[in-house]
């Protein structure tokens, strides 16, 4: 590839340092019909347009412009706004491939010259239903043939968690994350239009939960985007049939009628209230839509749990007490004695049923035009959906052998057996099928007279329906396995050596069914019957995986199990993607100066802080003297906020990062801005210096190098395997981030690009002065290649003895290369460990974080995607120790809870003692010379005189040799993890949320 020319840098450079100018005004930009989501500009080098949109709205506008020199005038233009990389995104490519996923957008304009682009381009990354606006003509996005809707708390009224969506297969690639990370329980989810749909309960275990609290909210299905929120009647059971979801309408059901609201804003567009006399009281029990009729279980009045804020700060949360009302001895939601058919157009009820004993809601199913009614030792009745005259009724007195099968209802519920709120009666036009926590067998019932079909003995299935047969989830708790039966008879078809873990959903698509793994999920390919880890993300505990609108749904949950992605997980499918797609230099390396030794001289020395946490092991310790009485000799405040990365520091300059995409050189002397450098993607760790120049990884998949004392670029190189952005958390990212920063040893810089293991992993390592590749690895993300699941680039990395370490996500970590040829070392098997009753998983640490202790590498800390202001309380996170030595002392942070200091003779006992106690709670026998409770630490520096230490509010030195609190200084924002460093001149740099960066160091007098 020919180098690129950067013929206009000078003045480029120029306008970073001095330019304030804001972009000047322009007309109304053009109605794009949305206000919430992705909207892309095209044809606009000045970003007019892309700057009022983002101003007028809440869009996140992405502009990608054909000429990298008027792209990076652009950013400037969009920087001066305040706007850069936060809510405008720019970026140089051709307009006629764009680097957005499929279905991304909400909203496309071409204007000018961009306005020929080809229309196939710009339908492929809109949306369905979303508009192009091509100059003058107008295009709207299909909705591809084959998408299915999860209309349905279990899909459809049958009760049948198995989707018809034929375009949601694997193999998968990611879609997007979103939040909310965390929400409370009980959870009900649905899908339609494009959209998704969620209900959040009454029940918070840890603060982080409770902003969602009683919530029905809707998301954009396609990018995560939160299109509205509004609050439900508290502590309102919502785990059963009460949120129904259509193109254009919501139907949910509460204690007082049954609200219609528009699916696109959630605005109340009318109530449904049948007289309570007609109805049987106001409360809405369970509700189904099929044929344009909607039908109701309506009565009297619940008792209500109280809204729960447990505010726990420990591992998981408890079954008993769970909540008054789950844990009561008789389970008391849901059952009412009147079932209506209302026409929701005019709110005419159509006809009446009533019982004399209440039907059991959690029974109560439909499809092709007859309801199925039941309550333990009474009766089970078929009605004619259209005129609700019965058409057949089995009781004790006339079906005996029936009900003796059933059994007695039983009472339990825990996380083996599952929600006491779950459905336990499904249908198919031919069969009944009970199975779930009150029921004692598999029973198959035939649907035409109510007839026992068939009967196991087994009494802990979870059953999806599928057209070749019927699938029965084992229990983790016991010896059965899972089991494929006949539908009508119950032979049984096939025998999985596999048990489902714990209390989550079991749900089915076209061709898998999922459920929760050891850790992660299980998707069972219904092919070969062979289950796949998918580890980064878990079933949730009441919906599983929703699948419908072409994608699959993993959904927020309260856990801190061993996840490395939280929140709204959507895949898509991948179809013939090349997951391991090798890097061809000329393709991806781009190299803007024509010499490799023609940069500005930089003064770099021993006593530099140049990398993460120090130096390429991370240790945190610095040669030079910290002041005795600081003081803060300058603050730099951000135009616009954003999450800066640590800081390093290398000759008089202070370097960082951040969320904006902007890199940045202050001196270290005045906090001035000396110079800027863009990428195009979130930038999680700071830049690596190593002889005059500074390297980056940004989230757009790039790896970029600048001149360290100029910010000149002098060459990037494209470590994604494809240009593909997504959202990610409210930001654009590529699939394939470089999230692992940049380590550069003995010349050589060390990245690896991916979020998550399914969907690749790329390691790579490149001559550090050339970006030349030395060598690849595009294979270790599938380890194992059926299930693609393996290393996960999810934190930093380490040399040692020869060994590349990264911290690779949950089901391979560390990862380890040999640094020679960047052969994964790792055990393939360590992620096929199966628990009691085949529940597969795997139990690597998932923390972001490596520590070395001699010369092992452990993995802990908080997981790279894990929310950045909630802890994550897990023994694998939490409890890690940090080593480092200075002068005389060794100094040990211990289970983030102790920081301890030792004789530095010592160290070799300290460390074996570490080892092996890693990951426990207790803390190791140690004997230290001083120690002090410090469970607030957020980053530390060690130096020859003193411990460092910043907390949420202040900055605080201990003396090395007893501990004592030498002196202290108040912060004014809480500091970002290990966003501490010291220059060679003794100077504490601390950066801080919100993007500020403060500077303390001695007062010449």
């Amino acid at each position: 590839m020919k180098p690129l020319t950067w013929s206009l840098l000078p003045v480029a450079f120029a306008f970073c340092l001095h330019s304030s100018t804001a972009a000047p005004p322009v007309e109304k930009p053009p109605d794009v019909g949305v206000t919430r989501g992705i909207c892309v500009v095209l044809g606009d080098p000045k970003c007019d347009l892309a700057i009022k949109l983002a101003k007028q709205t809440e869009l996140l506008v992405y502009v990608q412009l054909p000429d990298a020199g008027v792209a990076e005038r652009a950013r400037w233009r969009v920087d001066a706004a305040g706007l850069c990389g936060t809510r405008v995104l720019v970026e140089s490519g051709p307009i006629a491939k764009l680097h957005l996923a499929d279905n991304i957008a909400d909203a496309l304009v071409a204007v000018g010259d961009a306005a020929a682009m080809p229309e196939t381009e710009a339908l492929r990354v809109l949306r369905p239903q979303a508009v192009a606006r091509l100059g003058g003509k107008k295009l709207v996005k299909p909705v591809p043939a084959g998408v299915d809707d999860w209309s349905h708390y279990y899909h459809s009224p049958d009760n049948n968690p198995l989707s018809r969506d034929t375009v949601a297969r694997a193999p998968y690639l990611t879609q997007f994350l979103a939040e909310p990370r965390y929400a409370p329980l009980p959870q009900v989810a649905v899908a339609s239009g494009g959209r998704v749909f969620k209900a959040f309960g009454h029940i918070a275990f840890k603060e982080r939960e409770e902003p969602w609290l009683d919530t029905l909210a809707a998301f954009n299905g396609y990018n995560g985007t939160l299109l509205w929120r509004r609050e439900i009647p508290p502590a309102l059971m919502v785990h059963r049939s009460t949120l129904i979801a259509t193109p254009t309408v919501v139907y949910f059901g509460d204690d007082k009628s049954c609200k219609i609201l528009d699916a696109a804003t959630g605005k109340l567009r009318g109530e449904i209230a049948p007289p309570a006399k007609t109805a049987g009281g106001t409360f809405w029990k369970w509700m189904a839509l099929e044929g344009g009729v909607l039908y109701a279980l309506i009565g009297e009045q619940e008792e209500r749990d109280p809204v729960i804020r447990a505010k726990r700060e420990t591992h998981g949360w408890p079954w008993n007490p769970l909540s008054p009302g789950y844990n009561k001895p008789e389970h008391s939601w849901g059952f009412g004695q009147t079932l209506l058919a209302i026409d929701p157009k005019t709110k005419k009820v159509l006809w009446r049923h009533r019982e004399t004993e209440p039907m059991d809601s959690r029974a109560l199913c439909m499809k092709s035009g007859r309801i199925f009614a039941f309550r333990f030792g009474s009766y089970l009745t078929c009605l004619d959906a259209k005129t609700g005259k019965e058409q057949w009724r089995k009781t004790k007195d006339n079906a005996t052998a029936l009900f003796n099968a059933l059994g007695e209802y039983l009472p339990r519920q825990d996380w083996r057996t599952n929600w006491r709120t779950t459905a336990y009666l499904r249908c198919s036009d031919k069969a009944l099928y009970f199975a779930g926590p009150p029921v004692s067998r598999l029973l198959a019932v035939s649907a035409e007279d109510g007839s026992m079909l068939w009967e196991h003995p087994y009494n802990n299935y979870q059953l999806v329906i599928c057209d070749d047969g019927l699938y029965g989830l084992s229990g983790q708790i016991d010896q059965d396995p899972t089991r494929k039966f006949d539908l009508l008879t119950g032979k049984i078809l096939a025998e999985i050596p596999l048990g489902r873990r714990a209390c989550s959903r079991v749900t089915g698509s076209a061709d898998a069914i999922f459920c929760r793994a050891g850790e992660g999920s299980t998707r069972l390919d219904r092919a070969s019957n062979h289950p796949q880890l998918i580890s980064p993300m878990r079933a949730q505990c009441h919906d599983g995986v929703t699948i419908g609108n072409g994608l699959l749904y993993w959904w927020p949950s309260t856990c801190d199990c061993n996840l490395t992605l939280y929140g709204i997980t959507c895949l898509g499918p991948a179809g013939n993607f090349d997951f391991n797609r090798k890097a061809v230099e000329s393709e991806r390396l781009e190299r803007f100066s024509a010499s490799d030794d023609k940069f500005a001289a930089f003064d770099e020395s021993p006593d530099d802080w140049p990398a993460f946490r120090a130096n390429n092991s991370a240790t945190v310790t610095t040669s030079a003297t910290i002041p005795t009485a600081p003081h803060c000799k300058w603050q730099d405040d951000p135009a616009a906020p954003f999450t800066p990365t640590a800081p390093t520091t290398a000759g008089d300059l202070v370097f960082y990062g951040g969320s904006d995409g902007i890199v940045r050189a202050l001196s270290a002397t005045t906090g001035k801005l000396r110079w800027k450098g863009y990428t195009c993607g979130d930038v999680r760790y700071p830049p690596t210096i190593w002889q005059g120049r500074a390297f980056v990884g940004s989230g757009d998949g790039y790896v970029y190098c600048f001149d360290a004392a100029m910010g000149r670029p002098l060459w990037r190189f494209r470590a994604a395997p494809v240009e593909r952005r997504i959202p990610v958390y409210g930001s654009l990212q590529s699939t394939w981030p470089v999230a692992s920063g940049v380590l550069v040893v003995d010349g050589v810089a060390y990245v690896a690009a991916g979020i998550v293991n399914y969907d690749g992993t790329h390691v790579y390592a490149l001559d550090a002065a050339t970006g030349r590749i030395k060598w690849q690895n595009n294979t270790s993300g599938h380890l194992d290649a059926e299930a693609r699941t393996g290393v996960s680039a999810q934190g930093h990395m380490m040399v040692v003895a020869g060994k590349l370490y990264l911290a690779g996500g949950n089901a391979v970590s560390p990862a380890i290369y040999d640094i020679a040829d960047g052969r994964c070392l790792n055990n393939p098997a360590v992620m096929h460990q199966v628990s009691k009753n085949n529940v597969p998983g795997s139990v690597s640490p998932r923390g972001s974080e490596l520590y070395r202790l001699g010369n092992e590498v452990r993995v802990g800390g908080k997981p790279l995607y894990a929310h950045p202001k909630y802890a994550v309380y897990d023994n694998t996170v939490v409890n890690k120790t940090l080593l480092a030595a200075a002068g005389d002392r060794a100094i040990a942070w211990v289970n983030s809870s102790a920081l301890m200091g030792f004789a530095r003779n010592d160290l070799p006992t300290i460390t074996e003692k570490i080892l092996s106690s890693w990951g426990n709670p207790r803390l190791p026998a140690l004997a230290p010379l001083w120690a002090n409770k410090c469970k607030d630490i957020i980053a530390l520096a060690v130096a020859p005189n003193a411990v460092v230490i910043a907390k949420p509010s202040e900055l605080v030195a201990h003396d090395l040799q007893d501990g004592k609190v030498l002196w202290t200084q108040p912060l004014q924002a809480p500091p970002v993890p290990w966003g501490l460093a010291i220059n060679r001149d003794g100077r504490i740099i601390i950066t801080l949320e919100g993007g500020q960066v403060a500077c303390f160091g001695t007062l010449k007098r």
